[in-house]
């Protein structure tokens, strides 16, 4: 999760967090073609009670670009594409 940039401090401060969360591969050709995704793996990710709305997710090593995110009442569910 980074943080925003102020004048004071300059570049924003990258802060890790780790969540336990559920991974589901986005296999849909039509779901992937409406994030824009067809050449890159993309999953869901949902964070259980979470108000986390990060723009970067590291999941088992590799880094992922946060592509869209649902608040809902009970979870947060992050669409994440890119990697290594």
């Amino acid at each position: 999760m980074i943080g925003s940039a102020d004048d004071l401090h300059g570049a924003p401060t990258p802060t890790e967090v780790e969540v336990p969360c559920l991974t589901i591969p986005i296999t849909d050709t039509q779901e992937l073609a409406a994030y824009g995704l067809m050449k890159k793996t993309a999953f869901e990710v949902h964070l259980k009670n979470s108000g986390l709305v990060p723009n970067r997710v590291k999941l088992d090593g590799i880094e992922y670009t946060v592509n869209k995110t649902y608040l809902n009442r009970k979870s947060t569910v992050l669409i994440i594409s890119g990697g290594a």
